[in-house]
């Protein structure tokens, strides 16, 4: 058994479950290969209560994992309330994805996309929209902040994709923007379109 921690590393170290791996939303699809390896290995994702771990299974599941996927009911504050011990000041993030791992969270993300019409576009177009003066365009780095932190679009906000599903708006403050998401590899920004476009989002 792995338990993925969908939560922020700032949530994760405040409190998490014994021997959990953080692993906060969009990260889930393009790190879980790194984890869980083993088809066999049960993946309980969660998170402070239940909608980020509810997300962050579904996720996985969309994804076609072929690992028995679970999300734990109440997550870290449930855990803490039926009086077992949590863990504090632990670090222990999911890995970066080796290149069989990438492989395969590509093509997950990649059938995700089709499955939910997710749409890429080209820099073209996106200076295009950029100089549209009749509608907003918001340009949201989906990456880990550190990642956003050593090198990112001009022009780009930090928005980690399983927060900007959570909380939008607290990162898009114009109704029927459009949402152009980057990352480096397009899984993250396409998992996370998938999302938006459920959440009532059709231009992301």
């Amino acid at each position: 058994m792995v338990i993925l921690d969908s939560r922020p590393m700032g949530e994760f170290r405040r409190m998490s479950i014994p021997h959990g791996v953080d692993c906060p939303g969009a990260e889930l699809v393009h790190r879980v290969k790194e984890v869980a390896p083993d088809p066999n290995t049960l993946v309980v994702v969660n998170c402070a209560g239940r909608t980020r771990s509810i997300i962050g299974a579904q996720s996985l599941l969309n994804a076609g994992l072929e690992n028995r996927v679970v999300a734990l009911e109440n997550g870290t504050m449930g855990w803490e309330l039926a009086g077992y011990q949590v863990a504090r000041d632990h670090e222990n993030h999911a890995p970066d994805p080796s290149d069989g791992s990438q492989v395969w969270s590509t093509a997950a993300a990649a059938a995700v996309g089709a499955r939910f019409g997710v749409q890429e576009i080209g820099v073209d177009q996106l200076a295009e929209w950029q100089l549209d003066g009749e509608r907003t365009t918001y340009l949201l780095d989906v990456r880990t902040p550190e990642e956003f932190n050593e090198g990112h679009l001009d022009g780009s906000l930090s928005a980690p994709g399983g927060q900007l599903v959570q909380a939008t708006d607290e990162y898009v403050s114009t109704h029927n923007a459009r949402l152009v998401l980057v990352d480096d590899n397009g899984v993250r920004a396409t998992m996370t379109a998938s999302w938006l476009q459920q959440l009532g989002w059709p231009d992301a």
